[in-house]
């Protein structure tokens, strides 16, 4: 399964039964904002940002294969695609708030 998310592909359906994966130190039970991509203030000279589990870039700019929109942590600093949170939600008990209960 790693190495399907490493290609790029996405599961369908999770099994119950994953094994730990390294992002759960620093994802497991955070608050995430559905948003378009914007820079992280912290580290202006970053131009892009990827996905935590499969690798997929996001970008502000408009460029072949590469996504707008996603979910991130209050800060930016991590990124999740969506279809890599609608396979992990549920193993990572994310908690989707608004942009305005945001605090960074």
């Amino acid at each position: 399964m790693d190495e399907a998310l490493s290609q790029g592909q996405h599961p369908m359906h999770m099994p119950e039964d994953l094994p730990a994966m390294p992002q759960e130190h620093f994802l497991k039970g955070v608050s995430l904002i559905h948003r378009s991509y914007r820079r992280n203030a912290g580290n202006p000279a970053w131009d892009h940002d990827h996905c935590e589990f499969c690798w997929a870039k996001f970008m502000a700019e408009d460029h072949p294969e590469v996504l707008h929109v996603g979910y991130a942590t209050p800060d930016d600093y991590y990124w999740i695609c969506e279809q890599c949170f609608q396979a992990f939600r549920e193993k990572f008990h994310w908690t989707v708030i608004s942009d305005d209960s945001a605090t960074t």
